[in-house]
């Protein structure tokens, strides 16, 4: 709840700021009529660095000219544009309610689907008062030429009684042209601009048709139609993107979908021609597919959403009866410094400037109105001269008059006079003691029957808050006021770490506090997270709640971060099982072994059938990727020549064997004939997999690759590095692989033919690793990548993550749902996320 402290300031008294931002400070004010009435409003008092811009002042008052003149029920109405000392100020129109993006985002927070048919009712209302706006003319019934530039869900108002009303008519125009601001004011506007607005051409009131159909899409689909990581990327995607009827969600009713796609026409003679044919396009979709439709739905779907606000809008307006006192006059003073440049007259706005003084003021009147001061000085002049005379008076009476009335008896006081205390307090609801006396009374509240002349000692207490006690004197009839802050109750904690030189975090936000320190103003009764952070040391994290404001002591052991690093094993040849620490990696080389901690001893080993087993010990002295080359031996004996062969055959024919005496025959057994076995079918083979006898003529393979110098396997035996033309392969199916440390793996089975030489040509080989960004609003969420912590809290920034396979990556952060999605990286070297969490 904002805190309600009422000030003067001219003619008005700023009762409750209720925003701040690029361009002004937004406050509820009251002034009061000449017979006494009271009327609230909203008064935008215009920042420093505004005021101090010349160019945009003049363009605020041209524009203001305008704004006065507009009275439309769905068009906020402005009453002065004015300067009080050095500050300018709008007062306008107070509307008791929200704005549309208020309700969009609630919307999207408990996941509540906007009505389409409010949707079209709130967007046919604003198209009235653009129509409105855009045909306005002269009293000579020349076109005023009016433009928006800035219909967006913050500058739709709506009321809890359903009214719909576009605020800020003609003052985009002067906000968009004041250079200090410019980055401030266009944040979150640029994605409702026209795509001529975004190129920096002339616009037309069709601008505004425009960005009235982006305010559209985003109410019935609660997601905003052009967005991007930068402004830049929104513009970039405003001025190039091209919408029809086929692009919009299907789940926007037929209707709407028509009546949308006109609207975000890219060229704007292809849209509305004017706001009222959509108004008129609208409100024939409303009352066709609602036929029992009423303003009232509007009214009850508001208050439903905003149930808790307006409870406590109402508990601010019993706040606010405590001022009543306090505003129920204007000091004169302080209204003589207020200067009308443009007030709006309950027939016509008066232009209040050099160039229009009175017809009936005389040569010295005239050259007052040209300098403003020297008028406001007259002012306080003759303001001052009343209240010199009025305390002569006064003075002549305490002297004089009042001495001879009461004697010399001690002071007296009216029979039946009392005193009252009008008493509140920031947040209310604390219990009231009076004199030590618990009054049963909480604030905010009013205590009669005080005695007159009597000193009292009035004590505030409410829990989480620390007691506040003030002394006052009831000296008449008038109440006495009182408005007291409370403060919370605060503890504080003494926090250490082993080793210290910590970085501390509250509730996820640097203190740019470094452990050992004292963390004060902590808020007691309340869950506090406490995050330490030290470079080579895990995260330490703990959520704990005072009770006290006693000093509470906290020393932190911090547990060092495990480095790890990564192997890269190749052999020659390639192919060879992988060992680590005797157990079957399940790898073949040329393989990675990711996660090995620094320091520690890893024997590896390489099994490949026909070569001798080889073992080597590594240990990672750092946390980076080291390469452990194996040379493989072949287990096999020496192949025989040719000619050893001969030989060998020549002396087996010269070696004598006896020939043993022949057996005697046996007896011939009579014959049995059996069926001869029918031939084993052939079975056939793709065209992919023909296999070729030995004696079929060897085939070659010319193979480049981009970047070069990558090695070449052929059935995972090792030919070379690229450029390279492998000959006498043998023809049949092959199975090439391309490696390259650091690149993407290329593997393809290739047929070659008896005798052929192919050529595959240049093989481009991919970066192996990519780079990927994740932020997260709020900030400082734990990211796992496919499970694995990585030990940084966003915005943070992941290299050496593979492009070969999909990855999955979590955000999460307490309080918050967690987000997860899985992507791969095989299109992108560098992938960017940018994420939202929901509480």
């Amino acid at each position: 709840m904002a805190t309600l402290e009422a000030k003067q300031f001219g003619k008005y008294y700023l009762i409750e700021k209720l925003a701040v931002g690029g361009m002004a400070e937004i406050y509820k004010g009251k002034t009061y009529g000449v017979d006494g009435f009271e009327k609230l409003l909203v008064v935008k008092r215009i920042l420093p660095h505004c005021c101090a811009d010349k160019d945009f002042i003049t363009m605020l008052v041209d524009e203001a000219k305008l704004s006065v003149t507009l009275s439309h029920a769905n068009v906020v109405q402005v009453y002065d544009l004015g300067k009080v000392g050095d500050d300018y100020f709008i007062s306008m129109e107070y509307i008791n309610g929200v704005n549309l993006r208020d309700i969009v985002y609630r919307c999207r927070e408990r996941n509540i689907k906007f009505p389409d048919e409010l949707a079209a009712f709130i967007m046919s209302e604003v198209c009235k008062g653009l129509d409105y706006a855009h045909r306005k003319t002269d009293a000579g019934g020349v076109p005023l030429g009016i433009v928006h530039r800035d219909v967006s869900p913050q500058n739709i108002l709506l009321s809890y009684e359903g009214e719909v009303k576009l605020v800020d008519f003609g003052i985009a125009k002067a906000a968009m042209n004041i250079s200090h601001t410019m980055a401030g004011i266009l944040k979150g506007k640029i994605a409702y601009m026209s795509p001529e607005q975004a190129l920096g051409k002339t616009i037309d009131y069709r601008a505004d048709i425009f960005s009235t159909g982006i305010v559209l899409y985003e109410s019935l689909t609660l997601e905003k139609l052009f967005t991007g990581e930068s402004q830049f990327e929104v513009l970039k995607k405003i001025r190039s993107t091209k919408l029809d009827y086929t692009k919009l969600p299907e789940s926007i009713p037929d209707g709407l979908r028509q009546a949308l796609a006109k609207a975000l026409a890219y060229l704007p003679k292809e849209r509305y021609q004017s706001a009222g044919d959509m108004q008129t396009d609208l409100t024939r979709y409303l009352y066709t597919a609602y036929i029992d439709f009423s303003p009232q739905k509007l009214a009850t779907f508001i208050k439903d959403l905003f149930a808790e606000e307006i409870a406590e809008q109402r508990e601010r307006s019993a706040m606010e009866r405590t001022f009543e006192a306090k505003t129920s006059s204007i000091n004169l003073a302080e209204e003589a410094l207020q200067e009308n440049i443009v007030h709006r007259e309950e027939t016509a706005p008066t232009v209040l400037s050099e160039e229009s003084p009175s017809i009936t003021s005389s040569e010295k009147e005239t050259t007052d109105r040209s300098h403003p001061s020297k008028r406001i000085g007259k002012r306080i002049a003759s303001v001052a001269s009343a209240l010199v005379l009025i305390a002569g008076l006064g003075f002549a009476y305490a002297k004089f008059i009042h001495p001879m009335l009461i004697g010399k008896t001690s002071p007296t006081h009216k029979v039946g006079i009392t005193g009252i205390l009008n008493i509140s307090s920031t947040p209310p609801g604390a219990k009231i003691f009076l004199d030590g006396s618990e009054t049963e009374l909480v604030t905010p509240a009013i205590i009669e029957k005080l005695t007159i002349g009597k000193s009292y000692t009035v004590k505030l207490a409410k829990e989480d808050f620390n007691d506040i006690e003030k002394t006052f004197t009831a000296t008449s009839d008038e109440p006495v006021i009182l408005d007291i802050s409370l403060e919370t109750e605060k503890g504080s904690i003494e926090l250490n770490s082993d080793p210290p030189g910590a970085n501390i975090f509250v509730n996820n936000e640097p203190t740019h506090l470094t452990t050992p320190a004292t963390i004060e103003d902590m808020a007691l009764n309340t869950d506090i997270k406490l995050t330490l952070e030290k470079s080579d040391f895990k995260e330490y994290s703990q959520t704990l709640k005072l009770t006290s404001a006693s000093p509470q002591t906290l020393v932190v052991k911090l547990s060092p971060v495990e480095k790890v690093g990564t192997i890269l094993v190749t052999s020659s040849p390639s192919g060879a099982d992988v060992f680590l620490n005797g157990r079957d990696t399940g790898l073949v080389t040329p393989a990675e072994l990711p996660g090995i901690t620094v320091g520690e001893r890893q024997i590896v080993r390489l099994n490949k059938a026909g070569f001798e087993p080889k073992t080597e010990t590594v240990t990672l002295k750092s946390a980076s990727d080291i390469t452990v080359p194996f040379e493989l031996k072949s287990s096999l004996p020496p192949p025989v020549s040719a000619e050893q062969d001969t030989k060998k055959a020549k002396t087996a024919k010269k070696t004598a064997i006896p020939t043993p005496a022949p057996a005697p025959k046996p007896p011939t057994p009579t014959p049995v004939v059996e069926p001869t076995p029918a031939p084993a079918p052939v079975q056939k083979t793709s065209q992919e997999e023909i296999a070729f006898g030995p004696d079929a003529a060897p085939a070659s393979l010319t193979v480049s690759s981009q970047p070069p110098e990558a090695e070449v396997f052929i059935n995972a035996e090792y030919k070379g590095t690229t450029p390279l033309t492998i000959t006498n392969i043998r023809p049949g199916s092959v199975r090439l692989l391309i490696n390259k440390e650091g690149q993407a793996r290329f593997s393809q089975k290739i047929q070659l033919n008896p005798g052929e030489n192919k050529d595959i040509g240049t093989i481009r080989l991919g970066e192996l690793y990519g780079i990927i960004t994740v932020k997260s609003t709020p900030s400082r969420a734990r990211i796992t990548l496919d499970g694995e912590d990585i030990r940084a809290k966003t915005p943070v920034t992941i290299k050496k993550v593979r492009r070969d396979k999909d990855h999955t990556l979590r955000v999460e952060l307490e309080g918050y749902s967690p987000w997860e999605q899985t992507f791969d990286m095989s299109d992108a070297e560098e992938k960017k996320f940018d994420v939202i969490l929901e509480e």
